[in-house]
């Protein structure tokens, strides 16, 4: 097994000096929806717009950082393409410039995500050989095309096939042609398919903490206490914590999807994950 290799010092202090800037914007503001707007009031203060950024890989124009509330979602970024369309992204995917403003808020952002500051350095668009089999792991879908990363140089590029794709999977394929629609896009053979988590490389889900639960003050239902809500309540206060929630079937690149129905997801009474220790 490969050992880690540590960071360079100057990227280790770099993502040290975030602490402060993190730490100067959420001062006053107790609570993930509060830190947000917090989040969302800097951008606004400090990062002049329009400016210059890039979206897995495509020039853009930032014209706009919007929070709506919905926390799941978290920031957004309004982008426009050299061609005028606009269109709304996650702000953390947003790739400014080194020595920007807009670069050092969203490293401060993506690290108060549970994200790494600075995304892996993007290949160039280099030549794919044709035939020499490669691996993506599939990010996310819509309809039959899915936008992946190459496993070897963290590249992103849209694969469109017939096939149904699944989120997280790794597709292994033999490559025919590669074009550009403002997006890198490819069409491939399909070799296989598998599940490798560890290959995915993603952050681990963040637990934060909710103070002291007490199950004598929940409502356990109606008459006699069942047998197991007793057991818990004779336990009496634990520390109680909360994990980050991930909505399966949830299109990262469009902000207005609902996996879940015809309601805003915003207006979903979602519930929360509590562990009590």
């Amino acid at each position: 097994m490969k050992k880690a290799i540590p960071a360079p010092k100057a990227r280790r202090a770099s993502q040290a000096a975030l602490n402060e800037p993190i730490a100067r914007i959420v001062v006053d503001a107790y609570g993930e929806d509060e830190q947000l707007w917090a989040f969302r009031q800097a951008f606004e203060d400090d990062v002049a717009v329009p400016t210059g950024a890039f979206v897995i890989g495509e020039p853009v124009s930032v014209v706009e950082f919007d929070y709506d509330g919905n926390e799941r979602r978290g920031l957004t970024a309004k982008c426009r393409r050299p061609d005028g369309r606009e269109y709304v992204v996650a702000a953390s995917d947003v790739v400014f410039p080194h020595g920007t403003d807009g670069r050092k808020y969203v490293a401060a952002y993506r690290k108060w995500m549970g994200l790494a500051p600075f995304p892996p350095k993007m290949t160039g668009a280099s030549p794919i050989r044709t035939g020499h089999l490669l691996e993506l792991a599939v990010l996310w879908v819509r309809q039959q095309t899915a936008h992946c990363r190459f496993l070897d140089s963290g590249r992103t590029v849209t694969l469109r096939s017939r096939r149904v794709w699944v989120p997280g999977e790794i597709v292994r394929v033999r490559p025919r042609k590669e074009w550009s629609e403002g997006n890198p896009h490819l069409s491939a053979e399909i070799e296989c398919t598998s599940i490798d988590a560890a290959a995915l490389a993603l952050p681990p889900l963040r637990l934060e903490d909710r103070g002291t639960w007490d199950p004598r003050n929940e409502y356990w239902g109606e008459g006699t206490i069942a047998r197991w809500a007793k057991a818990i309540i004779a336990r009496g206060p634990r520390q109680a914590f909360e994990m980050e929630q991930v909505l399966p079937g949830y299109d990262f690149a469009d902000p207005e999807c609902d996996p879940i129905g015809p309601t805003t997801s915003k207006t979903l009474g979602i519930s929360r994950v509590r562990i009590g220790c």
